[in-house]
């Protein structure tokens, strides 16, 4: 059978559970689980029908072809082997079995499934299927092809490549014909590198052994492709083993391995430390194994719940986009006079967020700090502003985290008459997410990628000042709208290779706000607060697929980043010299998040 895969890493197929309670309604959970297979999911059947007597138990644990449970048995459900009854989880694989129709005992895998039908089994929408086969095809028609006559190996590809494109066409057949009677999911997964196996690996045939894996898995991705498309009621995920051979082979240390090319079980003794040996005899992996395989199925089974975090990125950039055109808006909307000239404005902001978790999307936080440059005209009546700004946030959330570098141009202008003032602003940004990261199911494996985003908004504000006795108070109302583009990207590395589609976040905002200011000592003190709620949210969806991968895309919803939010702020004002600074506040309390932000502003009159 197959083997593979390595030690130590979270338990987290435990995801299943916990992973229903939020948007229950798109949750990627399973009511119960369906296993096609051979020894490497048989988690005892062969050992039952055999009379106790394959494997050899001990030193195969309970009838498995391990020391240990295997993959199938880690995927959150108790399958019954396969005297059990139909209607709940069962579990029809056996250690020796091809993807054919055999009847003989081991049976095929097509034939698996016949017997599942004709006792009455049947699929749902909620139904997990696991299907795993071919390695047995591959190594019997190895072991055929080590046996000719010298005279007659000139060809070895050349006798496996029949084999192989059967066995593709086996599994293929299998998983339509599950997909054709009503599956929600199908988990098809591929074969590893089988000439790393030590029973090829100190062979000459361990070349021949990598070429049939690889071809199998080639051909099976290609038909699987081919196949989703006219099966859109089914989800049908190719979990991809063959990508992490390489490196857990070059690395086995980060996986909680010591022992990647030798076999635990000699067929005489069994090692001292099984759980540090990737192989527990020939082909197949030990318990350590199979957790490993169990727990980074997981990023396969869930990505459409694990990519959630993505959504941070675009409601990051929403937000700055929010921060700027406040920035420009509030320039123009302080109780001093408007003096006619020029001025230039500099300034820094640094901006401490925290996120609640939302359905998918874990808690998280974020910090940021940039600069401001900008330049003012006007008259008392009419003032104009162009700002320009530099802005950089580390965003974490959950297992994942992110670099936003922001460039923002806006332009801003204002007219007040007496107590009166209107004044808005209009702006862009360029973004660029550098360094994102996600740790995958199998913590050992983290996924990178990067993107680029543009950002465009405008606010309008009005409002009005009133003298109350030595403070002056200023009712004022704005809307906001912003909108935040993030282009797709795909992540990198040998976990799952989650590919997020373009998405944009949109929305408008309406606040109110009451301000005070008053003059102490020579300087300006101001106090503000308000509400800022959202009027509409167009946001798309965060969607998701895996690259090179028949998985479907699937959709994780979030409502407005901060939902209604408490707005307030403080600071103080005054000349400095040449200079008029400013130093404040502003703190935003919302339904999901909280921000706190505080900058220092220095205005220099030209004229």
């Amino acid at each position: 059978m197959n083997r593979f895969l390595r030690g130590a890493a979270l338990a987290a197929l435990t995801l299943a559970a916990s992973t229903a309670l939020a948007t229950a309604a798109s949750a990627q959970s399973y009511g119960r689980l369906v296993v096609l297979g051979d020894s490497l999911s048989d988690n005892g059947n062969l050992f039952l029908a055999s009379g106790g007597t394959q494997p050899p138990s001990p030193p195969y644990f309970q009838g498995r072809f391990s020391n240990g449970p295997v993959f199938a048995e880690q995927l959150g459900f108790s399958a019954a082997r396969f005297n059990g009854p139909v209607t709940g989880s069962i579990n029809l694989a056996y250690g020796g079995s091809r993807t054919d129709n055999a009847v003989a005992f081991p049976p095929g895998m097509r034939q698996q499934l016949t017997t599942y039908v004709s006792r009455g089994g049947t699929f749902g929408a909620n139904d997990l299927v696991s299907v795993l086969g071919g390695a047995n095809n591959i190594f019997q028609s190895i072991g055929a092809f080590a046996v000719l006559p010298p005279q007659l190996q000139g060809n070895p590809t050349g006798f496996v490549d029949p084999v192989i494109r059967a066995a593709v066409t086996d599994i293929n057949f299998i998983v339509g014909d599950i997909a054709s009677r009503g599956a929600g999911t199908i988990l098809v997964t591929n074969l590893p590198r089988l000439g790393t196996t030590p029973q090829f690996s100190p062979t000459p045939l361990a070349a021949l052994a990598d070429y049939a894996g690889s071809q199998f898995n080639g051909q099976l991705a290609t038909s699987l492709l081919t196949l989703a498309p006219t099966r859109p009621n089914t989800n049908i995920i190719l979990f991809d083993l063959a990508k992490v051979s390489d490196p857990i082979a070059a690395n086995p240390g980060r996986f909680g391995l010591t022992n990647v090319t030798q076999a635990c079980f000699n067929g005489v003794t069994v090692c001292a430390a099984p759980d540090t040996y990737l192989f527990f005899d020939g082909v197949h992996p030990t318990a350590a194994g199979h957790r490993l395989l169990a727990t980074l199925s997981a990023d396969y089974l869930y990505y459409g719940d694990r990519a959630a975090e993505a959504t941070f990125q675009g409601e990051t950039a929403f937000r700055h986009r929010e921060d700027a055109l406040d920035a420009a808006t509030g320039r123009l909307s302080g109780q001093a006079a408007w003096e006619a000239g020029t001025s230039i404005v500099a300034g820094a902001i640094y901006d401490a967020s925290g996120f609640d978790q939302r359905g998918f999307a874990s808690q998280g936080k974020a910090s940021s700090y940039g600069a401001q440059l900008g330049l003012e005209t006007g008259t008392e009546t009419l003032r104009f502003g162009l700002m320009g700004a530099w802005r950089v946030a580390d965003v974490e959330a959950g297992p994942s985290e992110f670099e936003l570098q922001t460039l923002s141009l806006d332009l801003y202008g204002g007219w007040r008459s007496g107590n009166v003032f209107v004044n808005g602003a209009v702006g862009v940004a360029s973004e660029d997410f550098n360094d994102i990261s996600r740790v995958s199911s199998l913590a050992a494996l983290v996924q990178t990628g990067s993107t680029r985003g543009f950002s465009s908004g405008a606010k309008v504000q009005g409002g009005m000042w009133f003298d109350a006795g030595g403070i002056a108070v200023s009712p004022r109302v704005a809307v906001t709208w912003a909108s935040s583009e993030i282009d797709g990207y795909t992540e990198q590395g040998f976990a799952a290779s989650y590919q997020y589609r373009d998405r944009e976040v949109k929305g408008i905002t309406g606040e109110v706000a009451l301000r005070a200011e008053t003059t102490m000592s020579g300087f300006n003190l101001f106090a503000e607060g308000g509400y800022r709620d959202s009027l509409d949210d167009s946001s798309q969806a965060v969607r998701v697929g895996i690259a090179g991968n028949p998985a479907q895309v699937l959709s994780r919803s979030f409502d407005d980043p901060f939902g209604g939010s408490v707005l307030a702020s403080a600071g103080i004002s005054g000349d400095i010299g040449p200079f008029d600074l400013e130093v404040g506040y502003r703190g935003r309390f919302g339904d999901n998040a909280d921000s706190h932000m505080g900058g220092i502003t220095l205005t220099l009159p030209l004229s």
